[in-house]
């Protein structure tokens, strides 16, 4: 399961990567339509907007960038943030829903959660 935890860890990474790269995206391109209509109240508003977009999906995705990075290194809490990050990942279909029962699978799993905690279990 270890093997599962690490991959897991680079999933949420380049997950949260993405919705990274997705809001610094949406944010552009909302700002760049306000700049190409010449109106300097449009450019203001848009602009605002696209940086309210930007940052509201950088913020989204903190939690899952630092649940990876705790998986990485198998820290205990990184296992609860982790399990509450993919359920809420399980809403954000197909790519989320992936994630979030792997997750779930994963994490709940007896020999991870022995691992997290330190001790080791027998598997049958």
């Amino acid at each position: 399961m270890r093997d599962h935890v690490r991959i897991l860890g680079w999933c949420f990474i380049v997950y949260s990567a993405i919705i990274v790269l997705v809001g610094l995206g949406i944010g552009s391109i909302v700002l760049f339509g306000g700049a190409i209509s010449g109106d300097h109240e449009a450019m203001f508003i848009t602009g605002a907007v696209g940086a309210a977009i930007a940052c509201f999906l950088m913020l989204v995705s903190l939690p899952g960038m630092l649940a990876g990075i705790g998986l990485l290194k198998m820290q205990p809490w990184a296992r609860i943030v982790a399990i509450i990050v993919g359920v809420l990942h399980i809403l954000s279909f197909p790519l989320g829903t992936a994630l979030g029962v792997y997750t779930l699978w994963v994490l709940l799993n007896a020999e991870t959660e022995a691992m997290f905690r330190g001790q080791t279990v027998a598997v049958a």
